[in-house]
């Protein structure tokens, strides 16, 4: 008998699906601590974009969400995963009692610090570990926090992911994820020149596990935030942002470099390399049962 889209059995099989079935999860050939390791030589770019104009309005709109549907009080417990260089950890340090920030990569770990100690903040704790290494029973996190949250994080990948948050809170979960097409044309075009096939869609879209909780009862709180984006690099940073993409899929040999670097300079403009992109975000917010 097949399961229907009112069943979690239907989501969580939809999900998994997209996993095995989705080019960038197929083809992703590097392990998790190289993954991390990558994200520590990313860590100073990744902090200035989350903190440009873009970046702070997505920022203030989770803070408002939370705020106004009473997930973020004083005296509240916050469990941030892929806390990154503390663009959430930091500002809800600042509400609530405490904030536990879950980061595995050392470079944002340095960046989250820097932070803390410049808001003069010493009421978040840092755990240098990722979310799927956590065992909640034996980490004794059950029902600890009154806000599990989880910004845009690589940790929520799958029900098993999403479970663990639901048994970590005794009152609020947040997470977001892209909804739709996340990909600017250069990495269409390039997946396409590669591997002779479309990108495709992400295999964390927030369908999946929005869809996940309402056949499992809940009815989260639901927004979107688009945003366009126009990214403007020099042509050396260009190809060095591509190179980085792509090394998650593929050995960077010579030739593939110089494929990079031809297409960046075909199209850049007194040395800038400028494309536009839109992105959909979809923010999610429900109580636990």
């Amino acid at each position: 008998m097949k399961s229907l889209p009112t069943s979690p059995d239907f989501w969580k099989k939809m999900w998994q699906e997209a996993l095995e079935t989705s080019p960038v999860a197929r083809r992703r050939c590097r392990s998790e601590e190289e993954l991390v390791e990558n994200w520590n030589k990313r860590a100073r770019w990744f902090a200035r974009r989350a903190g440009d104009k873009n970046g702070g309005k997505r920022q203030q709109a989770v803070l408002n969400m939370l705020k106004e549907k009473g997930a973020l009080k004083e005296g509240y417990s916050v469990l941030d995963i892929g806390a990154g260089p503390g663009n959430f950890s930091i500002p809800m340090a600042c509400t609530v009692e405490q904030v536990t920030a879950l980061e595995p990569a050392a470079g944002m770990v340095e960046i989250l610090k820097e932070n803390a100690q410049t808001e003069q903040l010493n009421n978040i704790e840092v755990v240098e570990r990722t979310w799927q290494d956590i065992d909640i029973e034996k980490d004794k996190l059950s029902g600890k926090f009154d806000l599990v949250f989880a910004s845009m994080s690589p940790g929520i990948r799958d029900h098993e992911t999403l479970d663990k948050m639901l048994r970590a809170s005794r009152e609020f979960c947040y997470m977001s994820g892209f909804s739709g097409r996340r990909w600017g044309q250069p990495y269409i075009d390039l997946w396409e020149h590669f591997f002779a096939e479309d990108i495709g869609d992400t295999p964390g879209d927030i369908l999946y596990p929005w869809g996940y909780l309402y056949a499992s009862g809940y009815r989260p709180e639901t927004r979107f935030s688009t945003i366009r984006h126009v990214n403007e690099e020099p042509v050396e940073k260009a190809v060095e942002n591509l190179t980085r993409f792509f090394w998650a899929y593929m050995d960077i040999t010579p030739e593939v470099k110089q494929d990079i670097e031809r297409y960046v300079q075909k199209r850049a403009e007194n040395d800038i390399f400028s494309y536009e992109n839109t992105v959909c975000q979809g923010m999610i917010l429900w109580k636990v049962q």
